[in-house]
């Protein structure tokens, strides 16, 4: 009776199960939300490039040129505004926190006796 028959099937396996459940378990919790911001920046910064396009059509440009040129500044806009978020903390300029005004409390007042 062979109790090992098919184990050639499995080699391998169990080193690509540790990766997966790695990338599970630590990268994806960190990749996940950036990639949202990412794609809504894409997405709005599209929007916006085929706004400007319309206009320029409707002014009676050609399509060709205005698909051109707005497409690359749209690239080159959306390119920096992601690579300005990924810059850590200590390189992006700091912006000033607004403290609460301060509010002047009397301490209560002791009757005298």
């Amino acid at each position: 009776m062979p109790v090992f028959a098919g184990w050639h099937y499995q080699c391998g396996h169990g080193l690509a199960q540790t990766i997966g459940g790695l990338l599970k378990c630590f990268v994806m919790p960190i990749v996940a939300p950036a990639t949202k911001r990412i794609g809504k920046q894409i997405l709005g910064n599209m929007a916006k490039t085929g706004m400007e396009v319309t206009v320029d059509v409707i002014g009676g440009r050609n399509i060709k040129e205005m698909l051109k040129d707005r497409g690359l500044a749209g690239i080159k806009r959306t390119v920096t505004e992601i690579v300005d978020q990924s810059l850590p903390d200590k390189q992006r300029p700091q912006k000033k926190k607004k403290r609460p005004p301060l509010t002047k409390t009397r301490p209560p007042q002791q009757k005298c006796r």
